[in-house]
């Protein structure tokens, strides 16, 4: 049984893929973003109504973010601005019928899709343990248990998304601040490293979920900074991508840095708990790639 939750480049590439399918459900099929349906969904949480200060911004975004998209929701008729019962100098957002319609058919969306991706191989016992994983974590990444509900869906909880995109955020700022890098590009350098050899762009983005053409300007960055050696195929067409000395201390000391941030973050978690969440994220990751 491990005694922590293991930050892993499969659970990494789940984690980015998550908040990806997630919000490429929501703007597909309503046109909102994953922070904007965040806040709906908190609003729910609450009771239909709470002040903007309610929400847990420093987990997601910034503070400027969070009020351009509760003026965004407004204007397109999902929240209404209403003055506080208690203080009518305060204001707070309020969910309208359209927007609780939008809330009710998103998380429905975002089900369905995660059901045929990363949950394509779970059963319902996994999902639900899956909710109790992230759960644990939430109060450290600064989410209220009052987003741990059933509110919005019968499976999932608003506080699930939240700790996704929280969790991501808590990797995208460190690696930020620790190396200067991207959170794409020092798993493009991690998995160089694990592979202990040269990759094809292709392959790259294969490995990590990510469109391919978005790995050739990642690629062109580190090589750039010294990180990687880019080599043009006979035919001009493949470019394989190894690792330099420099690359490969870099991507050691941030996944060490991870793997610090990432325990300390699940350390309230029980045994069991944590235990069984390393072998969902292998068994999510398995699917992802399947």
């Amino acid at each position: 049984m491990n005694d922590e939750v293991l930050f892993t480049q499969q659970w990494a590439t789940v984690a980015d893929l998550l908040h990806r399918e997630i919000g490429r459900a929501l703007r597909s099929a309503f046109g909102v973003t994953y922070l904007a349906f965040c806040l709906l969904a908190s609003v729910r949480s609450h009771g239909g109504r709470m002040a903007l200060s309610a929400f847990p911004r420093d987990a997601l975004a910034n503070a400027n973010t969070v009020t351009v998209a509760a003026a965004k929701a407004t204007k397109q008729g999902y929240l209404e601005k209403r003055r506080c019962a208690n203080d009518r100098r305060a204001l707070e957002v309020a969910e309208t019928p359209r927007g609780a319609r939008i809330v009710e058919s998103g998380f429905e969306a975002i089900y369905a899709r995660l059901c045929v991706t990363v949950w394509k191989n779970h059963a319902r016992r996994d999902i639900d343990e899956t909710m109790h994983e992230f759960a644990s974590v939430a109060s450290k990444l600064g989410i209220d248990s009052v987003e741990i509900n059933h509110r919005c869906h019968p499976v999932l909880t608003p506080s699930y998304l939240m700790c996704v995109a929280g969790l991501l955020r808590q990797w995208e700022s460190r690696t930020a601040r620790f190396a200067g890098l991207t959170f794409s590009e020092y798993r493009c350098l991690a998995l160089l490293e694990h592979r202990l050899g040269s990759l094809s762009c292709a392959a790259i983005a294969d490995e990590l979920v990510l469109d391919r053409s978005t790995v050739s300007p990642i690629v062109t960055r580190l090589a750039d900074a010294g990180y990687t050696v880019v080599e043009v195929g006979l035919d001009r067409r493949c470019r394989c991508v190894s690792l330099t000395g420099k690359g490969r201390v870099v991507a050691a000391l941030v996944t060490s840095e991870l793997e610090n941030i990432t325990a300390e973050l699940f350390s309230d978690a029980s045994p069991s708990v944590k235990a069984r969440a390393n072998e969902l994220h292998m068994r999510m990751y398995a699917s992802c790639i399947l």
